[in-house]
């Protein structure tokens, strides 16, 4: 399983990172595509890859602007966790009504937490955890041990609680699920650089509890 990482660093983007994770077969899938220009496109079209879907972590603007773009040139569906679908299309949620409000107009297919999708050789299954926003969700790669933790979980941090549906008293039972995953699998964070569960239950004060 190949993990293509886009960083956008700069203070416009909010240091941002998309995913593309593309199998043997040269499927792949999405995740949180953050800025709207087409350069996940282009990387898809000149690495031969088929997208099957794009998954969302949460719905910020900083993860979601790319989305409208890549569903309507691949023909692809958007998941995402059935809470967390209205902050598609109000700009107060998803944190855009500071500046340029932001609605996305394609039409997502929600999850639930424990859900186990099957588009690519490996199962990924569905976390969920509230607490950054109210449907926040990790994507776990079960056979490579690969985990997309968007603002839920960064390098020896966590994501903020005080926007739109945060609710502070849900971090420990949300790390709590990501606790009894196995040491060696790889985090990969909506922001920053990537890290290993074993770094973080070591050294992120967050999971001391």
């Amino acid at each position: 399983m190949k993990v293509e990482k886009f960083d956008y660093n700069d203070i416009e983007e909010l240091f941002a990172n998309t995913y593309i994770v593309s199998d043997d077969n040269g499927n792949a899938v999405i995740i949180d595509p953050s800025v709207d220009n087409d350069r996940v496109g282009d990387y898809i079209v000149k690495n031969s890859l088929t997208p099957k879907a794009i998954l969302l972590t949460h719905g910020h603007f900083d993860h979601i602007r790319g989305i409208d773009r890549l569903a309507k040139r691949f023909s692809i569906p958007l998941y995402l966790h059935y809470e967390e679908k209205d902050f598609l299309i109000d700009p107060y949620l998803n944190c855009s009504d500071f500046d340029k409000e932001l609605v996305v107009t394609t039409e997502p297919i929600v999850v639930t937490d424990g859900e186990e999708l099957r588009m690519l050789d490996d199962t990924i299954k569905v976390i969920h955890t509230p607490f950054h926003t109210e449907g926040s969700a990790c994507y776990y790669f079960l056979n490579n041990n690969l985990l997309f933790t968007g603002d839920t979980l960064f390098k020896m941090s966590i994501g903020r609680s005080d926007l739109p549906t945060g609710d502070s008293r849900k971090i420990e039972s949300s790390l709590s699920k990501l606790k009894t995953l196995p040491k060696e699998t790889k985090i990969y964070p909506g922001h920053g650089p990537n890290s290993t569960l074993g770094f973080e239950l070591m050294l992120n004060n967050f999971f001391k509890f």
